[in-house]
């Protein structure tokens, strides 16, 4: 083996229950044409600096034991990321006893790479992986791909976590192959994308961070980047606002990672909006399907969270000793229960699996290109702010034509006039990294504020629906707590109603930053 390779490889979950089902998959079997799965023993121990300097700079040192083959050293270091699917130059050397030995390595690339980071610097072993690896090569069309099924645990210092997950690892063949059978592979067995590493999980154990709701972080874009590119980085951000709080809804950690999870995949619809011309439709419109389903598996546990944390409250500390109000909350708290348990149903359902891999494989290569005309070709491959302008001028024209005359709106009026404004809004963090960031700031906080505006208003109208579910189940004492509530809702948005017809002059006074 080559002291340099260049490794690019699909990380999937799997539950330990399915693993037998995968192992006899009717497409694993055609592909490995023959070959067995070859079982092996991989003690890996990763080595750092006690502040995780090395991570930080993207490098990996790692020290492996292989069965009873004897021992490795690699250094791993990234090289580009396209989110779903790593890819990282990674030095291999064999070594006679498991002592790490970095002056083993001879290429000049990676001899570079450890004299600017690693040199002078104490590095020891922070954490290790236990685990039992399957193995075998498989032919998918015209790429050669590595099947790895590694079953075990991370652990640094007494603490451990389970391992249970799916590689494939591209050896020969373009990268589309490792989606597609993926693809394949889920009509039969459960299987769910991951981007997280084994390396990420030890940092994580030492540091001792648990999981917790994760927010979307600014889009790097530059004027110069081609639309695809800065399409693909929209994507991927949504990809990871999504399989990043999915832990906080499976483990009910953290009442935020739902509704940031759901902003991922609203974020992710906008973006198809906003490209739409320039996709074809295919599986752009399975893509849209997908999302607003899943989206719609969450959306009654983040209605009963906002009303049992922000709704409520209110009332309970204006009226503490109402026992209508108590009976309200209970009442409340067992439609949360129902709504997790249906949020959680919705993240074991093919569908969702589904979802994940096709976004996964929109961020990493071309795939979205698939019947493609030459001028949607063109568009995706000319420089993102060519197309920046005329995508915010169409939402901006879409806001101030129905807020013109916002006083007058009816509640579904408003409710539409809230999805532009939301719109207009993740247009704005999308392509605002291309312009002045003074400018786009002070448009954005006036867009947020109408934002924040329409939003109560539609609070009120979906609590006042969840309000109605509850009232076959309310005694009297309930049901005038419900009358308390709704009153509240009323003056509240009457109240509103009058800040949302400033809010919008303010928007519409102010100047556009694309011009």
């Amino acid at each position: 083996m080559a002291e340099k390779q260049i490794e690019i490889e699909l990380k999937l979950r799997i539950d330990p229950k399915h693993v037998a089902r995968l192992k006899n998959a009717p497409v694993l079997r055609e592909v490995k044409e023959g070959r067995r799965l070859v079982t092996t023993h991989l003690v890996s121990i990763y080595h750092d600096t006690p502040k995780l300097s090395l991570a930080e700079k993207g490098l990996a040192v790692r020290l492996r034991k292989k069965g009873a083959t004897g021992w490795e050293q690699t250094i791993k270091a990234t090289n580009g990321l396209r989110e779903a699917l790593p890819e990282r130059n990674e030095w291999t050397v064999e070594l006679e006893e498991g002592v790490l030995d970095l002056d083993r390595f001879t290429d000049k690339d990676v001899k570079k790479l450890l004299k600017k980071f690693v040199k002078k610097k104490k590095i020891d072993r922070i954490f290790e992986s236990d685990l039992k690896r399957g193995a075998v090569d498989l032919t998918y069309r015209d790429a050669v791909i590595e099947l790895a099924i590694d079953q075990g645990v991370v652990r640094s210092g007494a603490k451990e976590v389970p391992i249970s997950e799916v590689e494939f690892e591209l050896k020969e063949g373009h990268p589309a192959a490792l989606f597609d059978l993926a693809l394949e592979l889920q009509r039969t067995v459960p299987l769910l994308l991951s981007m997280r590493s084994k390396a990420s999980r030890g940092r994580d154990l030492y540091l001792g961070n648990g999981p917790g709701a994760y927010r979307a972080a600014a889009v790097q874009l530059t004027p110069d980047m081609s639309a695809e590119t800065a399409f693909r980085a929209v994507i991927a951000q949504g990809l990871r606002m999504i399989l990043s709080n999915e832990v906080c809804v499976r483990q009910d950690l953290d009442i935020e990672g739902c509704h940031q999870m759901r902003v991922g995949m609203r974020r992710l619809r906008v973006a198809l909006n906003l490209f739409k011309k320039n996709l074809p439709a295919g599986e752009a419109v399975l893509l849209r399907r997908l999302l607003k389903l899943c989206s719609k598996g969450l959306d009654g546990l983040r209605d009963w969270d906002v009303f049992l944390t922000e709704t409520l409250p209110m009332i309970e500390d204006r009226f503490p000793d109402h026992a209508g109000v108590a009976e309200l909350r209970k009442a409340a708290e067992k439609q949360r229960e129902a709504a997790l348990a249906n949020a959680r149903h919705m993240l074991d359902q093919p569908e969702y699996g589904q979802l994940l891999l096709l976004l996964g494989a929109w961020a990493s290569y071309s795939r979205w290109a698939s019947g493609a005309t030459a001028a949607q070709m063109k568009a995706m491959a000319a420089p993102v702010s060519e197309m920046a302008e005329p995508l915010l001028e169409q939402a901006y024209k879409r806001v101030t034509k129905r807020g013109d005359h916002v006083a007058g709106l009816t509640t579904p009026q408003l409710h539409a006039l809230r999805l532009d404004v939301k719109q207009m809004r993740y247009g704005t963090e999308f392509f605002g990294a291309i312009y002045g960031s003074k400018k786009v700031k002070k448009f954005r906080t006036k867009l947020t504020t109408m934002q924040e505006i329409l939003g109560q208003l539609q609070d009120a109208a979906v609590a006042e629906a969840r309000l109605m579910a509850l009232a076959p189940q309310l005694s009297k004492d309930g049901m005038i707590a419900v009358g308390l509530i709704s009153g509240w809702f009323g003056a509240r948005a009457d109240h509103r109603l009058e800040g949302i017809e400033d809010a919008m002059h303010d928007f519409i006074d102010q100047k556009i930053f694309w011009k």
